[in-house]
């Protein structure tokens, strides 16, 4: 990064207006990790659907972080694991 990069990073910094974040729940971010990599299991990737589950995050955002329909997100994680 040159100067003027970091001059901007620290202008957003300055200006962030925390009262209008976007507040997401920690598991959505957790969620968002297991589906980014590839060399996750499935079993940890339904671990994490179930955790964002209990904090309220909706089968719509699930489905997004993990890139499928909300129906065939909720199809594929709103059950227990099948043993192989």
């Amino acid at each position: 990064m040159d100067n003027g990069d970091w001059d901007e990073v620290a202008r957003r910094y300055e200006n962030f207006d925390l009262d209008r974040a976007v507040r997401r729940p920690i598991s959505d971010w957790w969620l968002r990790c297991a589906a980014n990599d590839s060399k996750s299991p499935d079993e940890l990737i339904r671990a994490k659907v179930t955790a964002a589950r209990v904090d309220g995050v909706s089968w719509q955002r699930i489905g997004e972080l993990l890139g499928l329909p909300e129906a065939e997100a909720q199809q594929r994680y709103d059950t227990p694991a099948q043993p192989s």
